[in-house]
């Protein structure tokens, strides 16, 4: 698609801009061939290239400059003085880039180059085309900002791979497991090895079932349900659900919210998904016999970054092992996990803090953590009151 684009754009521009630019260029002398300035050039280039949502660079057989486009200008760094005989070594800093237009220039075969990390930490396709070979050969430069499609490629990769390595050890598990089974072990070992597999199969559901959630959220396939609620129902349920797995570590869970709470605006349902996800991660990384504290509050001055209205504050605390402070800004990625090994006989599969992100911030609230390691967690996360909102 994006090759597509460039050849239209390159063939509209010739058509239009370039062929009467080289007309003109045919009646003038020889001995008149230095670098044009970019003044002299017809008005219709000017008004082509500046139509386009490329840059563009024209160069000569010294590969130096005739033409730079504003747009070129800005994805370069902003030099719009570059024009006017400056070296494309100089404006593009990239040996390659000016390596392929001099083979351009040489055989008049169109090449194209990906730049990363270009001026401004940019990515940028580079696509080069002889316009005249011959005497004095040049060459026409699209520049085109693939900064987003690249992280998206880049996300697509990580995902995949993500996927790869969550499922490889499952599958291998259950794979050798229905190896010993069909060699007809004992009883009592068989029926042992069949629970092993029934956990693996729940962890493969699990994850496939997370994947498919995130995916619903990140679509926007999944629509919230928002509605004037009160928080503390939701809470107690959360809690309820949980509390089986806290009791058998020896945990110590508490609620504290004041009766006097706002009514807030949100989908239950999804609100209490993001609650037992919390739940479930403290549950996971709080030592025996430790606590975890689930609090709320109105705050009286929108936090930072949040529309104007009243908001509450909720918190999930625990006396857990704690997060790095290097991990911290990462714990809401897809798959992100802070010690993977540690993770792994904990159970789970890196994505409930993502959902719980989508999920939050798709009733308009933001979600956060603050942690020590072996100081315990923190997290919080805003939701809006229904107060000012219900008849919005």
């Amino acid at each position: 698609m994006e090759l597509a684009l460039a050849l239209l754009t390159l063939a509209l521009l010739t058509s239009l801009g370039v062929n009467v630019w080289l007309a003109h260029r045919a009646r003038t002398p020889p001995a008149t061939l230095a670098p044009t300035p970019q003044e002299q050039l017809p008005p219709l280039f000017h008004a082509v290239a500046a139509a386009l949502d490329a840059g563009l660079i024209l160069v000569d057989a010294e590969r130096r400059a005739r033409y730079l486009s504003p747009q070129a200008a800005e994805l370069l760094g902003g030099q719009e003085d570059a024009a006017g005989g400056r070296a494309l070594i100089a404006l593009l800093r990239d040996y390659r880039a000016d390596a392929l237009v001099g083979e351009v220039l040489q055989d008049g075969e169109a090449r194209e180059l990906l730049l990363q990390p270009a001026p401004g930490g940019r990515t940028l396709r580079l696509r080069a085309t002889a316009l005249a070979h011959g005497v004095a050969p040049e060459a026409l430069i699209l520049l085109r900002d693939v900064t987003q499609l690249s992280v998206l490629e880049r996300a697509r990769r990580d995902m995949v791979a993500n996927v790869s390595h969550e499922l490889r050890t499952p599958l291998a598990s259950v794979k050798l497991l229905v190896e010993t089974l069909q060699s007809g072990p004992p009883p009592p070992v068989a029926a042992r090895m069949l629970g092993q597999m029934a956990q693996e199969v729940d962890a493969l559901t699990q994850l496939v079932d997370e994947l498919h959630e995130l995916s619903q959220i990140e679509s926007g396939r999944l629509a919230l349900q928002l509605a004037p609620a009160e928080l503390a129902p939701v809470v107690a349920r959360a809690i309820e659900r949980i509390r089986p797995q806290a009791g058998r570590k020896g945990l110590h869970i508490a609620a504290s919210l004041p009766t006097d709470l706002p009514l807030a605006l949100l989908d239950s349902e999804r609100v209490g998904r993001v609650l037992l996800n919390l739940l479930h991660n403290a549950v996971k990384f709080t030592p025996e016999g430790g606590e975890i504290r689930v609090a709320a509050s109105p705050l009286a001055v929108p936090p930072l970054g949040h529309p104007p209205g009243a908001w509450l504050l909720v918190q999930v605390a625990d006396s857990g092992t704690g997060i790095p402070v290097e991990d911290l800004p990462r714990i809401f990625e897809r798959f992100y996990k802070v010690d993977r090994a540690r993770t792994r006989e904990a159970g789970g599969t890196g994505l409930g803090l993502a959902i719980a992100r989508h999920l939050v911030e798709g009733h308009g609230g933001r979600i956060w953590a603050e942690s020590a390691e072996g100081r315990g967690s923190s997290f919080f996360f805003t939701l809006p009151t229904a107060v000012d909102r219900i008849e919005d």
